[in-house]
């Protein structure tokens, strides 16, 4: 186990007014939420470096001459290991001034200290900038305590007592302790990093503004091999990327360049300055220079990747980091991607009410288990991550076609709803009814990364009065009055006009008429029926055809077998049509839509 959070609790910064104790996990945390709702406010809060941001609201400041809180705080607990704690006492906090409790023998306090530092401890510390309070949790904690005995480990490991004396709480071991953790933290902030030129010099650690890079990877390249290794990643993530690097720029400056041509060409003037390139290039560099370079474990804060990198660089990005384990990541997003590729043992969820940011733990294995569930019904995260609800449909072709239909033919504004067709419905089948109703639950619960069901809207195919009849007793699920979608698509002049503008579908126009003669042929065949109905009216055959069958085989025949329907491509090409020239055909459509959002938006 490599040093890192354990926990942490925010007082009185921003939209943070009082927080629970938080806890995190090593490897990858990831945090969701909205806009506005405090992800950059929590990184700030976790980079332990901000200042007073007082919290405001009405619960805090609930009259406009109630004075406002000039006490932000950012409490966090970080958990070392017996070794890793010993070695940073030994080697790094020099000299190291242990407090004594008054009236205590220091030999004994020292020999106390020793013991308590073996096994796994935590270092509660808090910052208001700078370090204000620390303690091990083992050895206990001294506030306010001044008098110290100063230790030492020798070469055999063991203790020795050098002095004793008066020390300020800042020069005590702790406090020293939690400074250096706390330039152990690095966060890199959604925000454009002026960071292609500075000054020369040999600093080779990088500031936590990253505002140094150009000087620590001009260092960075007295080492060929870690350099180059830094390349070989930063092209992985970049493949148009061919090379980095660093050349003296005027005022005893240094400049990174980036190179888009193979450096063999020594093309030197084709190279471009960091500093006219992407955003995430800057970004990317310096935490690749971070986990590459970090000699101890080290804590990297990223706000909003997606802010800044590509949806595949930033699953590139995360590929990498996996492999340097003993950093921990905490990560700010609100993109699917970056959550399915990270697949963190911790997710916390934000959420904003009256102006004050509060944190919700989530299930990891739940949202593990979601991902499976999105894939039974052929729906994937990035579908749902975000909607304030949902309203599933029967599939590719709905979920396209019903938000046209709603916003030509309604005034009814989806509000954040997402409309999700569903693949697989045959496990809403009620032969199935165990499984469907776990599966059901699982899609209706509005926990996590799923919001809620405003309901299911489903085509009748396939299903007896029966089924019909039990599957309407879930709340929210409803059917298009038709058999399927496709049969309000059966217009002879829309399919006339689609069918002409397919490239290939033959060499001459097809006419409303042919469409018109074809369907009067055959509106009637067995085959498009799971029985025929005793009315033949237009109502009925409209109602009751199979009308996916129907316009396969239509295509088909009247193409002479060069094209095929395509349910998708053609299905929204129809309503596309429908929606501009006869928008009173999908008005049944779109009134059944309005009912189940009506339902959930009120």
């Amino acid at each position: 186990m490599a040093m890192h959070i354990a926990s942490f609790k925010i007082e009185n910064y921003k939209s943070f007014r009082d927080t629970p104790e938080i806890a995190l996990t090593p490897g990858f945390n990831v945090i969701v939420g909205q806009n506005n709702v405090g992800k950059t406010a929590l990184v700030e809060a976790l980079s332990l470096r901000s200042g007073h941001v007082p919290h405001r609201s009405l619960k805090a400041l609930p009259t406009p001459l109630t004075p406002a809180r000039q006490d932000s705080a950012f409490r966090v607990v970080f958990r070392l290991a017996g070794p890793e704690l010993l070695e940073l006492l030994r080697d790094v906090v020099q000299p190291c001034w242990v407090p004594v409790s008054s009236g205590k023998d220091p030999q004994q306090s020292a020999v106390a200290f020793n013991q308590s530092i073996h096994g796994v401890n935590d270092l509660h510390a808090t910052f208001q900038g700078s370090v204000q309070a620390a303690y091990l949790a083992s050895y206990g904690e001294l506030s306010g305590v001044t008098h110290c005995v100063q230790v030492k480990w020798r070469s055999d490991g063991a203790l020795e007592v050098v002095g004793t004396g008066q020390m300020s709480v800042a020069q005590r071991c702790d406090y020293q302790l939690a400074t250096t953790l706390q330039s152990r933290v690095y966060a890199f902030r959604a925000e454009r990093l002026n960071v292609g030129v500075c000054r020369f010099g040999q600093n080779t650690v990088l500031q936590p503004n990253a505002s140094n890079l150009a000087e620590v990877l001009d260092n960075l390249q007295a080492d060929p091999a870690v350099f180059d290794e830094l390349n070989g990643l930063f092209s992985r993530i970049f493949p148009t990327v061919r090379r980095v690097t660093v050349r003296p720029a005027p005022a005893d400056q240094v400049e990174v360049f980036i190179w888009t041509e193979r450096p063999e060409t020594r093309r030197l003037d084709l190279a471009m300055s960091l500093g006219n390139c992407g955003t995430g290039l800057g970004q990317v560099l310096a935490m690749l220079y971070v986990v590459l370079t970090a000699q101890q474990p080290r804590i990297i804060v990223i706000d909003e990747p997606q802010s800044f990198l590509h949806p595949g660089a930033v699953r590139k990005l995360v590929e990498i980091l996996k492999q340097y384990p003993q950093h921990q990541f905490v990560i700010t997003t609100h993109s699917p991607t970056a959550v399915i590729a990270t697949d963190p043992e911790t997710l916390l969820h934000l959420r904003i009410d009256s102006g004050e940011t509060f944190i919700d733990r989530m299930d990891v294995k739940e949202a593990r288990d979601l991902r499976a569930v999105l894939a039974d019904v052929g729906a994937r995260l990035s579908d749902v991550f975000g909607a304030d609800a949902i309203l599933w449909v029967e599939g590719m072709t709905e979920e396209q076609c019903f938000p046209k239909i709603l916003g030509r033919l309604t005034k009814h504004l989806l509000l954040g709803t997402a409309i999700v067709g569903v693949m697989h419905t045959g496990d809403f089948e009620p032969r199935r009814a165990e499984a469907t109703v776990r599966l059901y639950e699982k899609l209706t619960g509005g926990r996590g990364l799923l919001p809620p069901a405003v309901g299911f809207i489903f085509d009748r195919d396939g299903r007896s009065d029966r089924d019909l009849e039990r599957l309407r007793a879930y709340p929210g699920v409803t059917f298009l009055p038709r058999r399927m979608y496709e049969n309000y698509l059966l217009n002879p002049a829309a399919i006339a006009t689609i069918a002409s503008s397919v490239d290939g579908f033959r060499s001459t126009t097809v006419t409303v008429a042919e469409v018109e003669a074809w369907l009067n042929a055959h509106r009637w065949d067995g085959k498009y029926f799971d029985s025929l109905p005793g009315e033949r009216t237009t109502q009925a055959w409209l109602n009751d055809v199979h009308g996916k069958e129907v316009l396969g085989d239509l295509f088909s025949q009247l193409s002479e077998a060069r094209v095929q329907y395509d349910n998708v491509r053609y299905g929204i090409a129809l309503t596309d049509w429908l929606v501009e020239n006869a928008p009173e055909e999908l008005r049944e459509v779109a009134k059944v839509i309005e009912r189940a959002l009506a339902d959930r938006q009120g």
